[in-house]
């Protein structure tokens, strides 16, 4: 049964001026993972805990700055629709107007407990993981863990010794831990850009003893571990062996595909507002014209391709990171690459992609 916002919103939601200083929403983002923005009775946009890993923020910089502009949703909107704004702004809580009033918000959690009571909860999690996740060592320090997370716009990674999964280092681990205005503001930076706490080793700072679940527990089992202990990942494991790692927005795109009537369906998301002469209508037809190629093979399922674009240029093109997951009952699969320009990027990660489908075509003949 399709529900739909007014059903899983919440009333309960924090929210900020826009003329704030940054330095307030620290203490605000230790209990939310985003906050709604206001200008007086206008809406801004939100501020998310990612946007605080930015560089160089004078603790007295106003948050009008670092505003993200989340799509707005009525108390009438479908959940899948929801997911799907979710996964293409790379925002995960959506504010509810009803006309010009802001009546509630719904974050991804809110989903998840929809999840639950759908057939796709009793599914089981290797479906859906992350194989061959990313991860660092104890010893790599915070400086590399900023660079990941930043350039792959990751939130957490596992943390391996010799093999077994000793911790997870996350940003809220950053936040908590390292990330702080400077006492004295003159200074104009978070301690996280300062070189001598960019060398805190991992272990400092990582939960150790993380949850760790196996590839055949259900999703309901992972969301309810998920909600329980206010985690936005889970490794997935075979003991301490590291198998994957499932997120939040991992099981949020499956039920963007839902009711929709192409056999496997296909999103762009991420930062693509940003991204320079970025054409979405183009990009969408190379990435169908993609799943069409190998929809006989796949049978069905969605894609969802990230796009990023970084500082670097070269020939007055960006560099632009692309990442494209695939999910169908022939499996999972997911590459990344960088390319100049987002032409370039899609299409080394679908060459990827397509290396791995025909690897599977081989192992099934």
């Amino acid at each position: 049964m399709l529900i739909y916002a007014q059903q899983i919103m919440t009333r309960d939601f924090d929210v900020i001026d826009a003329n704030e200083n940054i330095s307030k929403v620290l203490s605000l983002l230790e209990d939310t993972d985003a906050l709604v923005v206001m200008d007086g009775e206008k809406y801004e946009g939100v501020i998310t805990k990612k946007d605080i890993m930015r560089a160089k923020i004078p603790p007295e910089a106003k948050v009008k700055k670092f505003i993200r502009h989340a799509p707005r949703i009525s108390p009438a909107t479908p959940v899948n629709e929801i997911a799907r704004l979710m996964l293409e702004s790379d925002i995960y809580h959506l504010p509810v107007f009803d006309n010009e009033k802001l009546v509630g918000m719904v974050r991804d959690d809110d989903i998840l407990r929809y999840i639950v009571e759908q057939e796709l909860g009793e599914e089981k999690v290797a479906k859906y993981m992350s194989s061959s996740p990313l991860f660092v060592s104890p010893d790599d320090n915070i400086g590399k863990v900023i660079k990941i997370f930043r350039e792959k716009n990751i939130s957490r990674l596992p943390v391996v010794k010799e093999g077994k999964v000793v911790g997870i280092i996350t940003v809220g681990d950053l936040l908590e831990k390292v990330i702080h205005p400077e006492e004295k503001p003159e200074y104009g930076e978070f301690i996280a850009e300062k070189k001598r706490y960019l060398k805190i080793p991992v272990k400092g700072v990582m939960t150790e003893e993380p949850v760790i679940l196996p590839p055949e527990a259900k999703v309901k089992d992972v969301i309810e571990e998920m909600l329980k202990n206010g985690l936005g990942g889970i490794i997935i494991g075979e003991g301490r062996k590291l198998v994957g790692i499932i997120t939040k927005k991992d099981l949020l795109e499956p039920v963007a595909s839902y009711g929709e009537e192409e056999k496997i369906f296909v999103q762009i998301g991420g930062e693509i507002d940003r991204i320079e002469n970025f054409d979405k209508d183009e990009a969408m037809l190379h990435l169908k014209e993609f799943v069409r190629k190998h929809e006989e093979f796949l049978e069905n399922g969605y894609l969802y391709a990230y796009l990023k674009q970084h500082k670097e240029r070269k020939h007055g093109l960006p560099l632009i990171y692309c990442k494209i997951r695939l999910s169908s009952p022939k499996g999972l699969f997911i590459a990344a690459d960088n390319g100049w320009g987002y032409r370039q990027a899609m299409k080394k990660a679908m060459e990827a992609i397509e290396k791995q489908i025909e690897r599977e075509k081989e192992r099934t003949l």
